[in-house]
């Protein structure tokens, strides 16, 4: 067995046995009051992440606080705790939305009603708009597009800059066999680019449903999303942490490259999606594009990036 073979089968072992914890321990609660069964569902899943995620980001529990908007009550956030503070409340947690990368609902069973519930939590979060400074990756951008309007004769009038917004995520634990495109009802579908998560996973029957993004080629604040819907079975646990850690990854500056799972997961690679479903959008797509002037006036040097 070469090394490459040998990596990925100790990284799919390791995901695999961590689905069937999770599907075990969340059915060990210690007692049946619907409120302590969905804490002990929670932490457990707490305890998953904070065994996973870079120790720059923390996991709590609590209320995300932007300028001029605030999400309902969070069961898991994900937040920057090396370089951002929260505050502690006395009924809940307190987050600055500038820390925040991806919030995740959490949910034992499938059903439209909780669905709906982890839809209506999203759109709160997607509300929020945090107001962002200038950042270490804007600026080496900015000091690319100098270098290169120098070289090539240009006029560089700045950057436009949309950014990500707060990622969303849901997890169910059991059930949602049935979710697929026939399933979608109309109102999920009209608001898909305000409610529905970036990341859904349902554990029981290993499908995967991440909202995809692409910016425009061709104009400013247009581009296109769509749903891919994934059936991983066993690994469907391997390929949400993936796509986890590329929310965080997308929303975070780094000095390092950041560790993107799939690298490691070469199987998840082959795998296409089953369905794909298109929806319009109501918001830019974040992206960075540099703005060029030119004797025609076009923009030859348009960078782009999606979420």
């Amino acid at each position: 067995m070469n090394q490459r073979a040998y990596s990925q089968e100790v990284v799919q072992s390791y995901f695999r046995s961590k689905a069937r914890q999770l599907a075990v321990l969340a059915e060990l609660a210690a007692c049946e009051h619907p409120g302590l069964v969905g804490g002990h569902r929670e932490e457990i899943q707490r305890i998953y992440l904070r065994e996973i995620l870079p120790k720059r980001f923390a996991v709590g529990r609590g209320m995300v606080y932007g300028p001029f908007h605030r999400s309902r009550e969070a069961d898991i956030v994900i937040w920057d705790a090396e370089n951002y503070p929260s505050l502690p409340m006395a009924d809940h947690a307190f987050f600055f939305a500038d820390a925040v990368r991806v919030v995740i609902e959490c949910k034992s069973a499938w059903s439209q009603d909780e669905f709906q519930d982890a839809l209506d939590k999203c759109c709160s979060v997607r509300d929020i708009v945090p107001m962002t400074e200038p950042n270490l990756k804007d600026e080496v951008i900015r000091l690319q597009q100098k270098v290169t309007a120098l070289r090539h004769g240009l006029e560089h009038y700045g950057v436009w800059i949309s950014r990500p917004h707060i990622g969303t995520a849901a997890i169910f634990l059991r059930g949602g066999q049935n979710l697929n495109p026939e399933a979608l009802r109309e109102e999920w579908v009209a608001k898909m680019d305000d409610s529905w998560p970036d990341v859904l996973l349902l554990l029981e029957p290993g499908r995967l449903v991440v909202k995809c993004y692409q910016a425009h080629p061709e104009r400013y604040m247009g581009g296109s999303g769509w749903l891919a819907f994934y059936d991983l079975g066993e690994d469907a646990l391997l390929a949400f942490t993936a796509s986890l850690l590329s929310l965080i990854a997308d929303r975070s500056v780094y000095v390092e490259d950041p560790l993107y799972l799939a690298k490691y997961a070469y199987a998840l690679q082959s795998h296409q999606p089953s369905a794909i479903v298109h929806f319009s959008l109501t918001r830019p797509v974040a992206e960075t594009v540099p703005l060029w002037g030119s004797p025609g006036g076009n923009n030859p040097h348009r960078k782009e990036s999606s979420t």
